[in-house]
């Protein structure tokens, strides 16, 4: 899985030693982590550069780990740019972190974000948990081969309705499912 790890500006290595020793064992474990810890961003022209990368890994990234204890506004736009993107963002906090509220992450019910506090002795088994739950809930491509009469409905449809044929779809999917009487039986044993 491709994990982008945000971080802010100003980080200092010593203060997030264990942060980095749970990415680092996402690297272990096979994950294509990356992250801008190497990026410095002092000069425009390698603010540029930072900015150029940090966009393109967020579109093809499938996860963002966000260290949010000492959050700036470049973590801050990495995560409202990846919940435009529909990805997943996990948010990790020290437990030592100052209690600050922050409205992106504290106050946000998205269910495309996790949020979790974490502490030195426990960080890898947060950031793999929290990775684990978030595979759970990516969403997954399906090719649908249709009719040319559901075609032409989905077609219509979208134009009047004003959306994509796929939420088209996933909408009556979704009023299906929860009509259905033995998928709830099943859930529920």
């Amino acid at each position: 899985m491709k994990i982008y790890v945000s971080l802010p500006l100003d980080f200092d290595e010593k203060d997030m030693k264990a942060f980095m020793d749970g990415v680092g064992h996402l690297k272990k474990l096979g994950h294509n982590v990356v992250d801008t810890t190497g990026h410095n961003a002092k000069s425009k022209e390698n603010a540029e550069k930072l900015f150029s990368h940090s966009d393109k890994s967020l579109k093809d990234t499938d996860i963002v780990i966000a260290e949010v204890s000492k959050s700036d506004s470049k973590v801050g736009y990495e995560i409202a740019k990846a919940f435009n993107e529909k990805k997943f963002v996990i948010a990790l906090e020290s437990e030592h972190a100052v209690d600050k509220v922050n409205p992106i992450v504290h106050g946000n019910k998205s269910k495309n974000l996790l949020h979790t506090k974490y502490h030195k002795d426990n960080i890898t088994a947060v950031i793999e948990e929290s990775v684990k739950e978030a595979a759970k809930r990516l969403d997954s491509k399906f090719i649908l081969i249709i009719s040319p009469e559901i075609d032409r409905y989905l077609d219509w449809s979208s134009t009047t309705k004003r959306m994509h044929k796929a939420q088209i779809v996933r909408n009556a999917l979704e009023q299906m499912m929860k009509k259905d009487k033995d998928y709830k039986n099943y859930l529920s044993a």
